[in-house]
């Protein structure tokens, strides 16, 4: 039983069952049902044998009780060894045809009309024996007609014509019937793999209609390709899963029983059966030719012996997301199978597309969440901090305001910040880019702090939540100390990414050495050196008096 993620895949269901060798039909029937099924014969055995004993009688007794001892000592080997499975059909089958032989002689040859019984052998081991048992017993019945002809020479002018004409009925007649068994066969294996590939289906409906996230739906549905849209005699069973991002085909998932794992890309125009299910939308099947693909594909072509395929795009929701692919070596993709790989496809469709309005359901309940609590905090918290601000503010404007009171005003300030940033993030639709962030932050600041800000920032960096908030503090902390003790009138951020994240805050105030910072200030300085360190980062402060200041963040 393969496992994916807590999904179960019924290998019984799944796997092809294996290919069973000639054993004859009646190795696999219940006992009660064989008894059965031998019954006719038995009746015509019998049948035959008591005609022999209709007037004018057998013409040599001698030979029909031989024949009477062989037949019931057929029956007595059948009803003393009812559940033993006989290795061979050859030794009942040439007791009986001995008998038949002696019933002939002793009814006055091959004209008493008694060879057809030589039939029965011939019909019951083509229903339920092996090919070569049926060879080798139509030769049996041969050399039994040639013993009658050889015990009768009256009638031995017609041998000849006798036995070629029986052999000939008998060998159609064998033909035939295992011709037929092997056409019953395969359409009752036919009707059962199809049956194991419908409740493969509908078990990977019930499992795909669970929430499962789209790797997991790309990676269960390339195992259930291979194995149920595969022809049955393929040498090889493989499907992947490919993505096309800007003309590039990419491997999402793969599946292959041998464990052939392909990492290489390829450009789209190299693939010309794949470019067309792109293309178009709709299923697309034939052989890969290594002269019509690009070099890249020829290579894996060649690798793997993978002549033919089939391509069906998965579009959930009018968007193409990838498409399906299943690969053989040395046959065909059957249209059966090719049915079932869409089926499957459709499935997979509707698993991402639920898993798409589940995370849009999800995102939106998060959103209405977050406004919600930005409402909470504008309402409450941030005209509270606003108040304590404006309060603290005016007594420390006064002369004899203590430096305990100026530093209770300037906390007061950082805390209206604080929340001010909380509800305007809370209150965004979408989470924030880092760039929008601390333009956001940057600009706010300067307004509050009497900066100019220039901006240089580069918008195409996604980071974790946690690693933007402690930036955001260092650049808050930057900015503040750049207005508080620098005396700056402008400030530079640069947002840069050159092989990790680099923020750079540059202020033209009066400057300091670092050296000789005071214990208020070195505080600020040194959280902000720890929210780098704990970001696998570091931080660099230059600054002399008269030049300014310039703190830089580096992040891996």
């Amino acid at each position: 039983m393969a496992t994916l993620d807590g999904l179960d895949l019924d290998d019984e269901i799944l796997n092809e069952p294996p290919a069973r060798p000639d054993i004859g039909s009646m190795q696999a029937i219940p006992q009660s049902e064989r008894h059965l099924r031998r019954l006719p014969f038995a009746a015509v055995a019998v049948a035959g044998q008591l005609s022999a004993t209709w007037p004018p009688g057998p013409t040599n007794l001698g030979a029909f009780w031989v024949s009477t001892a062989l037949l019931v000592a057929l029956a007595l080997l059948v009803a003393l060894r009812p559940n033993v499975r006989p290795s061979t059909w050859l030794v009942r089958v040439g007791l009986y045809v001995t008998s038949v032989t002696f019933l002939m002689i002793a009814a006055g040859g091959a004209s008493s009309g008694l060879g057809l019984l030589l039939l029965i052998p011939v019909v019951g081991v083509a229903l339920y024996g092996k090919r070569w048992e049926s060879a080798v017993l139509v030769v049996l019945t041969l050399v039994a007609l040639l013993c009658v002809s050889l015990a009768t020479p009256h009638l031995a002018a017609a041998a000849g014509r006798r036995m070629i004409l029986f052999g000939a009925i008998a060998a159609m007649v064998s033909i035939a019937i295992h011709s037929l068994r092997g056409l019953l066969v395969t359409a009752n294996e036919r009707t059962k793999g199809l049956l194991r590939q419908e409740e493969a289906l509908n078990s990977a409906a019930r499992q795909l209609s669970l929430m499962v996230e789209p790797q997991t739906v790309t990676t269960l549905g390339v195992e259930l390709a291979a194995r149920i849209a595969s022809p049955p005699g393929a040498q090889v069973r493989r499907a992947e899963y490919l993505l096309i991002e800007d003309g590039i085909v990419l491997v999402g998932a793969q599946f292959d029983e041998s464990g052939l794992e392909i990492r290489e890309k390829g450009p789209l125009d190299e693939h010309p059966l794949l470019s067309k299910a792109v293309r178009t939308w709709k299923p697309v099947v034939g052989r890969l030719d290594p002269q019509d693909v690009g070099p890249a594909l020829r290579a894996v072509l060649t690798d793997t012996g993978i002549t033919h395929g089939a391509w069906v795009p998965v579009c959930p929701d009018g968007t193409l997301h990838g498409v399906l692919s299943i690969a053989t070596r040395g046959l065909a993709v059957p249209p059966e199978c090719v049915d079932r790989c869409v089926a499957l496809g459709h499935l997979m469709e509707l698993a991402l597309s639920n898993w798409a309005a589940h995370q849009e359901l999800e995102q939106q309940a998060t959103i209405e969440e977050r406004r919600r609590i930005a409402r909470e905090l504008h309402d409450g918290l941030a005209h509270e901090l606003a108040f304590i601000a404006s309060k603290t503010h005016r007594s420390a404007e006064d002369f004899d305001a203590t430096p305990d009171l100026r530093e209770l005003a300037d906390a007061a300030d950082r805390a209206l910040d604080e929340a001010r940033r909380a509800i305007t993030v809370l209150s965004a639709a979408q989470p924030q880019s880092l760039a929008t962030a601390v333009a956001q932050t940057a600009e706010d600041l300067g307004e509050r702090l009497d900066l100019a800000v220039h901006l240089d920032l580069t918008d195409d960096i996604e980071i974790p939540g946690d690693v933007t908030e402690n930036l955001l503090r260092i650049l808050r902390e930057a900015m503040t100390n750049a207005a508080k003790h620098g005396e700056s009138r402008m400030v530079t951020v640069s947002l840069q990414r050159e092989g990790g994240i680099r923020l750079v805050v540059e202020d033209d105030g009066c400057g300091f050495d670092p050296d000789g910072v005071s214990p208020s200030r070195g505080f600020g300085l040194l959280s902000m050196k720890e929210r780098a360190e704990s970001l696998g980062g570091i931080l660099n402060l230059n600054s002399a008096p008269s030049r300014g200041t310039r703190v830089e963040v580096a992040v891996p």
